[in-house]
Parts: C-alpha cells; sequence; structure tokens
C-alpha cells in the first residue's frame, strides 16, 4: 500500500467509496442551566444494537476540493484507492481541517485510516500549520477510537453540524 497526493483520475475513484460505518456507541449530550451557568455533559452509551450510520458528507464535491490544491491525500495500491484523506488549511489560524477520511468497507482495521493521518500531520508540520482539527458525529464511535487512540483531544461540540441535524464533536492534534 502507498500513500501519495491524489491525482485528478483518482477523484472519481473516491466518490465511489463508501464511507457509511456501523456503531455501537453514540454520545449523549446533556445540558443543565442554572442561573448564569450553563453546564453539558457528554457521555459515551451503548446502543441496544449496532447501527449502521451513512457518511454525513456529500462526496460529489472531491474535485472542489483536490482543486484546491492543499492536502488531498489517497491510500492505493495498483490502481485500487482504498481510501482518502483531505484537509483545507486556515492559514491565518496556521491550522488544517480534515474534511473527510474516508476507507473503503472492505479494507478497514488494517491500519490505513492511521497511515493516512500520519502522512497528513507530516505534510501539516511541513507546511507550517501547528494543529490539526477533526469534526465527527456523536455517532461516529470508530472515529473517536481511533483520532484519541492517535492523541487528538476533544476541543467541542457544535450542535446541528451536519445537513442530517446530527451534532459534531470536534477534536484536534497540536503539531
Amino acid at each position: 500500500m502507498r500513500i501519495r497526493p491524489a491525482n485528478i483520475a483518482d477523484i472519481d475513484r473516491c466518490e465511489l467509496l463508501d464511507g457509511t460505518y456501523v456503531t455501537n456507541y453514540v454520545w449523549q449530550l446533556d445540558e443543565s442551566v442554572t442561573g448564569d451557568t450553563v453546564g453539558i455533559h457528554l457521555k459515551r452509551m451503548r446502543l441496544p444494537r449496532q447501527a449502521e450510520i451513512p457518511y454525513p458528507r456529500e462526496p460529489k464535491y472531491l474535485y472542489e476540493d483536490w482543486q484546491r490544491s492543499e492536502c488531498f491525500l489517497v491510500a492505493s495500491e495498483l490502481a485500487t484507492i482504498l481510501g482518502y484523506l483531505d484537509i483545507t488549511v486556515s492559514r491565518w489560524q496556521w491550522a488544517g481541517h480534515i474534511e473527510h477520511l474516508v476507507v473503503d468497507m472492505e479494507h478497514r482495521r488494517q491500519g490505513i485510516a492511521t497511515r493516512l493521518l500520519e502522512a497528513a500531520e507530516h505534510w501539516a508540520r511541513g507546511s507550517g500549520l501547528t494543529r490539526l482539527t477533526v469534526y465527527m458525529q456523536t455517532k461516529n464511535d470508530p472515529a473517536y477510537c481511533l483520532f484519541t487512540k492517535l492523541g487528538y483531544s476533544f476541543r467541542g461540540l457544535i450542535d446541528h453540524y451536519y445537513n442530517n441535524g446530527d451534532a459534531a464533536m470536534f477534536y484536534s492534534l497540536d503539531l
């Protein structure tokens, strides 16, 4: 397997990858308001049965993402795209935002996402960035497990972040 910058021919193949994931856990938000105090508590809850969650982002915009010429990496084996990672850069913050991290369903749990993230972190350091941030659905327990294992820390929550109304937790890694 090779991690490399994407080329235009890769984009159509990236669009075909299924970002659907399965999970046994979700994060539940409890809010309490008392006078001038707002308390927020997030709790990881086990679901009664495994849930299949569709990928919340539209892959039809990947070509536009690739055209930015920032960081768009693919994991490939011969002519097969196994996964991809896309970063947008906020130069004024010297930060990168991981927009997409997708590994083809039949190639998951083989270290591909970790290798893509390691390559992205190397690219970000070489580009002078000081932080990488990722937004994930509160339902995306596999992503939560991966990013916390790799040293990303919880930074906050945005309610109704995704078009389907789901909240996003965001995690970042200081480089």
